[in-house]
């Protein structure tokens, strides 16, 4: 597996929260100006739907072949739970021997960078002093601990200090980087009787700041009126609140771009020169101030919309899940998959990779036994979009090493793929690729749910082709013998006219031979029904193996079978049948060591068959000469019933 550039691994969840959005942009377009590939590991959400459900995201992580890529940058703290995140940097410690970078959680044995959140958080408390002349400041950081809640922290300490006013740790308040701790943040401020609210309260993050707005408004208290409230990280729900909230945007595209120098540096050899970014805040209505957050949003985007609804994804007239659940081919399916990309935008590629056997047909409740960890060896690529050009084809597979075939082309510029999982709880189909070239973006806020469309539309024709796959075989069970495996008089009497039928209509040649086993009740009373089966099987396996195409064998009773065809077009091809079922009955009777012998009696149409109105018409024929070779056979028998192997 050659490559033409080297590649980097990029490993993480959700790619698009803003956050990772950011710092895949700063890693993106630093390793694009050094030439380099990235392909980014990523489960689409942190949060768990369900144990299954969530199980089935983090086994993207095991598809990563260690070998292929020449270094790796991984942000674990996104990845959750911890307890996975230890366990893919364990298994690189294990299995990789090239430079990794581990962002904002130190890992022994990685080379480490860390976001510089403290400038940010130094610079909204410093606004909230120098602005507001505010003076009493409480600050709602992260978890305990948390290096980002930690750091966040230390920027509220150092603009204090640096404003000479004192540290007053009673102000000081733990909650999670969600809506959940604003409640208890404020009810204990209203506790201290002994002491006014504070003029403003920071937080470490807009959900919690938002909570914080939502808390002061259920008490009666006016945000920014009464008490100001501003938060970090600059995400949309703070946009959009009432009132908006000052904050900052998380600098991990800064982050990133220091962290692709410095793999850059470890691959290379070079001297790392370490550029922390110049801090930067957002101010809007929260804090006192009456800059209008939607105002400033419009004149960026152009446009009082926010999304464009017309024919993408979000539109109520979107029917896409609708068109892929109601496919039953599969061929079909996947050309509705390959049209409805037109709603993930300008990408370059796109490739859905499927497991082998990834509808585990034949499956029952009693043995599921569908694929929940790994990838299967063999890749299938039934969808290859590449630069809009679409190809459809289930036959072209690869190792499943490989990753992808792609990452191994020679493109004139460096590309990001992304690889996300394909699965329905913890059942594996695949895996989705979505590339970009030369261009440092994440894929569109859409994907997620659009591959989730993917997965569960694959649950739902997995079920059909299961379906049809058992009802089939219900079908077959009824026309085939249960015992020799052939097919059965319900098989014989659903094709035997049609046989006839169609060699009448092409004006062909009818051929029938049947054959009666000698001595079948003699081995059943003598030797025993199981014997009488072997018998029975022995027989039947003759008249299948000697079957060319175009024939089709019956067992129509106890020890009656019919080989009926309308493709034989000489006698030479008869006497090749007949031949066959004499010699593969003698080779079992010389090699079982059976204390009786297998033998048929034949007889055999050739012949026109525009003269029958039916199919028992040439039966009644055959019949007749296959009771004369079985009275030929008594009478040169002697119709012993005591000949055996065991007496020649």
């Amino acid at each position: 597996m050659r490559k033409f550039r080297k590649l980097i691994g990029v490993i993480l969840s959700q790619s698009d929260e803003p956050y990772q959005a950011r710092l895949l942009n700063g890693i993106l377009e630093q390793a694009f100006k050094l030439n380099y590939d990235v392909a980014v590991f990523a489960a689409f959400m942190k949060s768990k739907l369900s144990e299954e459900w969530h199980s089935g995201e983090l086994n993207i992580y095991s598809l990563i072949n260690y070998s292929v890529l020449d270094g790796i940058i991984i942000a674990s703290d996104t990845i959750v739970p911890a307890e996975t995140a230890q366990e893919i940097c364990s298994d690189i410690k294990k299995k990789f021997r090239k430079p990794v970078v581990s962002v904002d959680i130190y890992q022994e044995d990685f080379n480490n960078i860390f976001t510089d959140d403290k400038s940010n958080v130094k610079m909204i408390i410093s606004h909230l002093i120098e602005e507001h002349q505010f003076t009493d400041i409480a600050f709602m950081t992260g978890i305990k601990g948390h290096p980002h809640a930690t750091n966040r922290l230390t920027g509220y300490y150092e603009a204090l200090v640096e404003h000479d006013i004192p540290i007053d740790q009673s102000r000081v308040f733990y909650g999670d980087f969600w809506y959940h701790k604003g409640e208890e943040v404020v009810q204990a401020l209203l506790a201290d009787t002994s002491r006014p609210l504070p003029q403003a309260i920071a937080c470490a993050s807009d959900t919690m700041a938002i909570s914080v707005c939502e808390a002061l408004k259920a008490h009666g208290i006016r945000v920014p009126e009464d008490v100001a409230v501003t938060g970090y990280d600059s995400i949309d729900e703070g946009l959009n609140y009432v009132p908006s909230i000052t904050s900052s945007k998380l600098p991990s595209d800064n982050t990133g771009k220091r962290a692709m120098k410095l793999l850059h540096s470890l691959i290379t050899g070079t001297e790392f020169t370490d550029e922390k970014c110049e801090p930067d805040i957002c101010v809007y209505k929260s804090c006192g101030c009456k800059i209008d957050a939607s105002e400033k949003m419009r004149t960026e985007r152009g446009t009082w919309r926010s999304i464009d609804y017309t024919g993408s994804f979000n539109s109520v007239y979107n029917a896409m899940l609708e068109a892929l659940i109601s496919e039953k081919d599969f061929r079909k399916y996947m050309e509705a998959v390959s049209w409805y990309t037109y709603q993930l935008g300008d990408f370059s590629s796109f490739y859905l990779c499927l497991c082998e056997n990834w509808d585990n047909l034949g499956e029952t409740e009693q043995n599921p036994n569908y694929l929940k960890d790994g990838y299967s060896q063999t890749i299938s690529l039934p969808i290859r979009i590449v630069n809009g050009n679409c190809n459809i084809n289930p036959e072209v597979c690869f190792n499943s090493r490989e990753m992808l075939p792609a990452l191994y082309e020679n493109r004139p510029r460096p590309a990001v793929f992304y690889f996300n999982p394909v699965h329905f709880n913890d059942r594996c189909f695949g895996y989705s690729v979505i590339s970009y070239i030369n261009k440092p973006v994440t894929y569109p806020e859409c994907y997620n749910h659009w591959m989730r469309y993917i997965s569960n539309s694959l649950e739902s024709l997995r079920r059909q082709r299961n379906l049809k796959y058992m009802y089939d075989k219900m079908e077959e069970n009824a026309i085939t013998d249960l015992l020799t495996g052939i097919y059965n008089r319900n098989g014989f009497n659903l094709y035997a006219n049609d046989i006839l039928d169609s060699a009448k209509k092409s004006g062909g040649k009818l051929t029938l031979i049947m054959g009666d086993m000698n001595n079948l009740k003699y081995i059943n009373d003598t030797f025993g029904h199981i014997e009488g089966d072997f018998a029975i099987k022995t027989a039947a396996d003759a008249f299948r193996t000697a079957c060319s195409e175009g024939m089709k064998c019956f067992r129509i009773g106890g020890d009656e079978y019919i080989i009926i065809s309308e493709k034989v077009d000489s006698q030479a091809e008869i006497d090749r049948v007949k031949a066959s079922i004499a010699s593969y009955l003698k080779h079992i009777n010389d090699t079982a060591d059976k204390p009786y012998s297998v033998s048929v009696s034949l007889g055999v149409y050739f012949g026109e068959a525009d003269s029958f109105e039916n199919i028992e018409q040439p039966m009644a024929i055959a019949d007749e000469e296959m009771f004369a070779a079985k009275e030929k056979y008594k009478k040169e028998d002697g119709f012993d019933y005591r000949k055996s192997r065991s007496a020649k």
